[in-house]
């Protein structure tokens, strides 16, 4: 080891550095400090890495976040627990691999109780990453924070890991128990692609979605799952595990696809973190533990929180061939999880509310976003409600309007023109917003176009849900100024022409049974928790024929309800009548 003296920095080190003949010689001198083998790969990366040491900032010890790359570094206070976990699990791999080592602070906190490990394996596509790396690990050495351990090498490489070539002796090698851990980045592909990034795996639909799923967003996916994804590919022959920092819905994910996927993973847990006090980060994350052991498969997750990692608190995942939020509370509801024989609607999406939605001021006026006063025919101005709005029992009013410029998909928008000439001339004078739009449903369409839109969107009454939001709460919508309601794509409903069947589905809908059972099948902390997919579970007639008439009344009287029209007893057996 080189004798630094603190206060020198690494100019002892730089000096040596210089005066080395050849790579193979910098990369011994390297190596004898660091365990780090093979740094160098050419000229141009050792004089790289002299200026980076020449550069003091380094040592200011910043960790700098690229949005670019979805840089989340890993505090080491959570590394410490994460590998707490695993010793207390008694895992003590032959080979760790990193796959976007960032900063190093999982290579750098390798416990001592890892006496098996021979060999440490990290990928990152940033240099300057690599080389903050190996300067903390120069410094750890020097300064003696850490014990020089020499039973294990480290090999590190600057790659994609999406293009990654694996070497093929650890390839080869399924004797070895491998951890597969670390962070990999928290952000989506489209999320990448809005910041013009280069770090972009190939873009494909990986889950085989069609259609209009596909064009809308539905393919989307974290850059974390593909990455986890690549791995297992790669070592699903192996007896390892793997420990990932990532979101909560990469998990849900994994253990939703594996009966498609068939990795092997098996005890696979989620331990809750907090996202925000680690990382700043407003979402709900996990650590993803799970054994990869071929010929073994679990179809289900253990949730606990990482503070007591022992202490299971739900179970997520597959039973009786249906996947749900809840196993244990699910199996109270589960005579309910059938084909719905009613189809739910999404609401009107047109990604363009500065120029179709306007807001009712004084004097029944009407202003749009920004902040115009609009003067156009009524005729295609509809009552809006979005999600936010649907947070009781009935929605009797609203202040928001919206043009809705066609009745069905595809329909040619030109009539506009010569019939409602003034809402013409405010949509053309507006065209620039509508050009912005960046949705395939848009291109090559109609001017104005919208979308989510048909006969269902007239009905008269409305029973509706609020997608993004985790409260289970149904609400019964009638027309507004003699005009059906219209919802925005955030919200799912159903359509019904008479006032009475309305009633009893929103009814029906807001008991406790039906709340518990889209409880325990949704999950709360995804983004859109109640999709179509969702709500189409639910028998109708099951649901219905569980609740009595006094049931029905229970729960007008807890919403503070009163319908407006005499509802009789006779009338509830007639609408469950209806539903067979």
């Amino acid at each position: 080891m080189i004798d630094l003296v603190e206060n020198q920095k690494f100019e002892t080190l730089i000096t040596r550095l210089e005066q080395t003949k050849s790579i193979r010689e910098a990369n011994k001198l390297i190596e004898s400090i660091t365990n780090i083998i093979n740094l160098f790969k050419n000229e141009i990366d050792l004089r790289n890495f002299i200026e980076y040491l020449k550069d003091e900032s380094f040592s200011n010890n910043q960790d700098i976040i690229s949005k670019e790359w979805g840089d989340i570094q890993t505090p080491k206070q959570l590394v410490n627990q994460i590998y707490d976990i695993l010793i207390d699990i008694d895992f003590n791999p032959h080979i760790l691999i990193e796959p976007t080592f960032g900063l190093g602070h999982f290579i750098q906190s390798i416990p001592e109780e890892f006496t098996n490990l021979k060999q440490v394996y990290g990928v990152e596509i940033q240099q300057k990453h690599i080389f903050h790396f190996v300067a903390s690990q120069i410094t750890q050495a020097v300064s003696k924070e850490t014990n020089q351990n020499n039973q294990y090498m480290i090999r590190i490489f600057q790659d994609d890991i999406f293009l990654h070539q694996f070497e093929k002796k650890i390839l080869l090698d399924t004797k070895a128990n491998i951890l597969l851990i670390g962070n990999p980045p928290w952000i989506t592909l489209s999320e990448l692609s809005s910041l013009n990034s280069s770090n972009l795996p190939t873009k494909s639909n990986i889950k085989g979605f069609s259609g209009i799923e596909a064009i809308t967003g539905r393919s989307n996916f974290d850059i974390s799952e593909s990455i986890i994804t690549r791995l297992l590919n790669h070592f699903s022959n192996h007896k390892s595990k793997i420990a990932f920092l990532c979101k909560d819905s990469v998990i849900r994910n994994f253990v939703k696809e594996i009966q498609k996927t068939q990795f092997p993973l098996s005890n696979i847990r989620a331990l809750k973190i907090d996202a925000r006090k680690s990382f700043g980060k407003n979402c709900d994350a996990s650590l993803f533990l799970a054994d990869l052991i071929p010929g073994f498969c679990d179809d289900y997750c253990s949730v606990s929180n990482i503070e007591s990692p022992n202490q299971i608190t739900r179970k997520f995942g597959w039973i009786n061939e249906k996947f749900v939020s809840n196993i244990t509370s699910y199996r109270n509801y589960s005579f309910l999880d059938k084909l719905s024989n009613c189809t739910w609607r999404q609401g009107v999406k047109h990604d363009c509310s500065k120029i179709l939605e306007l807001q009712v001021e004084k004097e029944n006026q009407l202003f749009n976003k920004l902040n115009e006063n609009v003067e156009i025919e009524i005729d295609l101005i509809y009552p809006l409600l979005k999600g936010s709005n649907l947070n009781k029992f009935e929605v009797l009013n609203t202040s928001k309007r919206l043009i809705l410029t066609q009745t069905k998909l595809g329909e040619d928008t030109s009539y506009i023109k010569e019939r409602y000439p003034k809402t013409w001339k405010y949509l053309s004078r507006n065209k620039k917003y509508f050009d912005k739009r960046k949705s395939r449903v848009y291109q090559n369409k109609f001017d104005f176009t919208i979308f989510g839109i048909g006969e269902y969107t007239f009905s008269k009454y409305k029973v509706a849900i609020a997608g993004l939001y985790k409260k289970v709460q149904f609400s019964l919508i009638p027309p507004i100024n003699k005009k059906p309601v219209l919802l925005d794509d955030t919200c799912y409903f159903l359509g019904f022409q008479t006032y009475i069947e309305a009633l009893f589905f929103c009814t029906i809908l807001n008991s406790s049974v039906a709340k518990g059972f889209f409880e325990s099948i949704a999950f709360s902390n995804s983004k859109r928790p109640f999709t179509k997919e969702i709500l189409m579970r639910i028998s109708f007639s099951d649901l219905a024929n569980s609740l009595t008439f006094n049931d029905i009344q229970s729960i007008w009287d807890e919403s503070n309800f009163k319908s407006k029209k005499e509802i009789s007893k006779e009338d509830y057996i007639k609408f469950k009548k209806s539903l067979i």
